[in-house]
């Protein structure tokens, strides 16, 4: 027989009577794989479920705003774009006039939109109504196009409803459901607040994310929005000509800016400016927390089963004490029984690694179902708990192992 030959029939019959080993005892093996499997059950789960919702956030802030579109607002939302050091406290409102000089002063600028907006709104038809958890925005014609909103039936707002500060509403499909189940709204009346409105349009349907739905936006007139809830703070979407000056648009908005709310050089901000990616880089700061704390847990799963395992490995080497003699006596080589007891120490932490791979799969189905949304198992947690599980068997097996490997095989024969 060949040398290579040689070798893989040793190591086959090494993996062979490792796996004898371990279905002798069924019972020892599983409670020794319970801290493998719980390790690798959260890494494979976690970093699943992590992927999903990176996927939804991706998505809602890829239609969030329109393209190349950013927002200029009273206040940043857990960061925004640093362009000098920010602290919440209190500001002077945005004024919608601000968007025709914004307009005039940053030639990057495309157009400018300005919205306003008002929660924890109903909106009634005859004897139906909605939950208390529609949005009433009240924009200009730009509203739509910034905020990735479409129309799926009727109209957007026009020019001509805000310089006349008509009546009119373009629904959420949530209302547009709830109110009027599936008839054509056009023409017909809603009440928000007590206040009748026309119904112009409907916007198309988004879904939901997270188990809260997407469709809670109505739309009217920004002038007939400050005549019923008043002169609130604005918004300003802004929209660059295309992508290779949107940057630039940031910066001449953010000189813009300043220029009208009249601050010094030095003077920090009293605005703030977001956009989609913001939301993006701190959710993938959090979730790198997460995947650090995930990572722990697997480790200290993956340590306390090392332990286990070199435990059992220690318990079956004195077991087999004679078996090892028999085998020496017979021309068995240490290294032939270093390698069989490394074997199955690594094969037991496999076993576990595989059982664990099954169970975090499972757990991420069954998550990712609940909530929506696709997250395939990343291959990359896989080779990562595979690798993990043969270092553990590896390395906590070798003692047991070189123990074995070294005994006597004199002493081994006499061992009772």
């Amino acid at each position: 027989m060949s040398k290579p030959h040689f070798l893989l029939y040793s190591l086959w019959e090494s993996f062979r009577m490792a796996l004898e080993a371990l279905r002798a005892h069924k019972m020892r093996a599983f409670l020794t794989l319970i801290g493998v499997v719980i390790g690798v059950a959260t890494i494979i789960s976690m970093m699943t479920v992590l992927g999903g919702i990176k996927y939804k956030i991706d998505d809602a802030m890829l239609n969030s705003l329109g393209a190349n579109v950013f927002q200029v607002q009273r206040f940043d939302q857990s960061g925004g774009i640093q362009f000098g050091p920010h602290r919440r406290k209190w500001r002077p409102k945005l004024k919608a006039e601000y968007a025709v000089e914004i307009k005039q002063r940053c030639p990057s600028v495309k157009y400018v939109g300005v919205e306003s907006w008002s929660f924890g709104r109903r909106i009634t038809r005859g004897g139906l109504e909605t939950n208390e958890n529609q949005s009433i925005a009240g924009g200009s014609v730009e509203f739509a196009v910034n905020n990735s909103r479409y129309i799926a039936m009727g109209r957007p707002i026009t020019e001509q409803d805000i310089s006349s500060a008509r009546r009119v509403i373009v629904l959420g499909f949530d209302v547009y459901k709830t109110l009027f189940a599936g008839l054509d709204p056009a023409g017909q009346f809603v009440r928000v607040d007590g206040q009748k409105f026309e119904v112009v349009g409907v916007f198309e349907e988004r879904g939901e994310m997270f188990g809260e739905s997407q469709d809670t936006e109505n739309w009217i007139p920004l002038s007939t929005f400050e005549r019923i809830y008043g002169e609130k703070s604005v918004n300003l979407t802004v929209a660059a000509w295309d992508p290779t000056v949107y940057r630039k648009a940031q910066s001449e908005v953010h000189e813009a800016m300043r220029i009208i709310r009249g601050l010094k050089p030095g003077e920090e901000n009293d605005f703030a400016m977001w956009t989609p990616d913001i939301m993006q880089k701190q959710f993938t700061e959090q979730t790198a927390i997460i995947g650090i704390a995930a990572f722990g847990i697997c480790g200290i799963s993956l340590l306390i089963a090392g332990i286990g395992i070199m435990n059992i490995m220690l318990v079956s080497v004195t077991e087999r004490t004679r078996e090892i003699g028999v085998r020496k006596a017979l021309g068995g080589t240490r290294s032939s029984i270093l390698r069989q007891f490394l074997i199955e120490a690594t094969l037991l932490s496999l076993v576990g690694g595989a059982i664990g791979i099954f169970l975090g799969y499972g757990a991420a189905i069954f998550i990712n179902e609940s909530f929506n949304f696709p997250a395939p198992v990343p291959v990359w947690a896989v080779f990562l708990a595979v690798i993990f599980c043969t270092g553990v068997g590896v390395g906590f097996g070798m003692w047991p192992a070189m123990k074995a490997s070294r005994l006597d095989p004199i002493e081994a024969l006499r061992y009772e």
